[in-house]
């Protein structure tokens, strides 16, 4: 009489394809995830071709070169009658700030080059790529989660898109403290005297949230925090802070004790 043969365990799928066949099924939450990055990555393209921005005017750029930005990457958007500044792109190398020809008439040069440093943080920290990977990672996760546990799955995603939008928030605001740190410390007192310019002429909100729950709730949920917030972060002594560790950057007008 013969052995039997040995039993033999089922044979367990190969990550590797079962990973492929996984995410060739969402190829629709890939395809918009690349169009959101490259999207961002090609912003300062085009802002530029849709609007055409000027150069800075000569002595601005010279005030944005002292504080450490190169001029070329900064365009001026013709807008007279607006206050404009932001950042657009993925990383320093390849992103631009622009400026409208408001904040120009608004600002003084060392004013405008202290904005300029704040917008420009955004793309040299990797605020950017931060910002528009956190609503990505939770759309993989919760694609994850739906593969694994099904309905149950998709309920809980939904669940935790409200933890999502306040992680979001709080790291938006984050970013722009991280920002206001990094121009405070490249121009000295030009990027607080700014700040205060801009809100003094209705700029940038009030300086706390008033007026009843509602609108506290919304200021709460604000990506930008309250300017009274930011104003008093500037006031902080150097090192009382996570921040301290930002470097200094080239020393301006307003940091310089020889002049």
């Amino acid at each position: 009489m013969s052995p039997a043969p040995p039993i033999s365990s089922p044979a367990l799928p190969s990550p590797l394809p079962a990973t492929l066949s996984w995410a060739a099924d969402w190829w629709e939450l890939w395809a918009l995830i690349a169009a959101g990055f490259l999207g961002v990555r090609l912003a300062p393209v085009l802002v530029s071709r849709a609007e055409r921005p000027d150069a800075l005017p000569e002595e601005v750029a010279r005030a944005v070169e002292r504080a450490g930005v190169p001029p070329d990457r900064v365009g001026v958007l013709g807008r007279d009658g607006r206050v404009v500044a932001y950042a657009a792109g993925l990383t320093a190398g390849h992103g631009r700030v622009f400026v409208s020809t408001g904040l120009l008439r608004e600002l003084d040069p060392e004013g405008v080059a202290a904005v300029v440093r704040h917008e420009h943080a955004h793309l040299g920290r990797g605020h950017v790529p931060l910002r528009v990977g956190i609503p990505c990672a939770y759309a993989v996760a919760w694609a994850v989660d739906a593969t694994l546990f099904g309905q149950a799955g998709l309920v809980a995603g939904a669940a935790l898109a409200i933890p999502l939008a306040y992680l979001s928030v709080r790291v938006a605001r984050w970013t722009e403290y991280d920002a206001d740190a990094v121009a405070a410390r490249g121009t000295g007192d030009d990027y607080r005297e700014a700040l205060a310019r801009l809100a003094a002429a209705g700029h940038l909100g009030r300086t706390a949230p008033a007026g009843g729950r509602l609108r506290r709730l919304l200021a709460a949920l604000s990506m930008h925090p309250p300017l009274g917030e930011r104003l008093d972060r500037l006031d902080e002594p150097p090192g009382s802070r996570a921040d301290a560790r930002i470097p200094t950057g080239p020393r301006t007008r307003a940091t310089r004790s020889d002049d």
